[in-house]
């Protein structure tokens, strides 16, 4: 299923930041995956490697993050929304 961008006036709701956010986060998920399954495997590492192992570690954390932060803000909104009709 294709997301397509909310219009002008039109909001975002809680559905379309997931359809919005999870693509992104589950590619970050499976890249990290393969990285961590790399180390798994016994072999030595070195320090390029290990580089490249938190570069990934780091990417992933900062997806995590934005999404975090945008279903937050979206949160917040709905609950001052919520709060001045209340």
């Amino acid at each position: 299923m294709a997301f397509e961008m909310p219009k002008s006036g039109e909001g975002v709701s809680l559905g379309s930041l997931e359809d919005m956010l999870m693509p992104a986060i589950i590619t970050s998920e499976k890249d990290l995956k393969a990285v961590l399954a790399e180390i798994k495997t016994g072999k030595d590492v070195d320090a390029a490697q290990l580089l490249y192992y938190t570069n990934e570690v780091n990417q992933n954390n900062l997806t995590v993050n934005m999404c975090a932060s945008m279903v937050k803000e979206r949160g917040d909104t709905l609950k001052t929304a919520t709060q001045k009709f209340g």
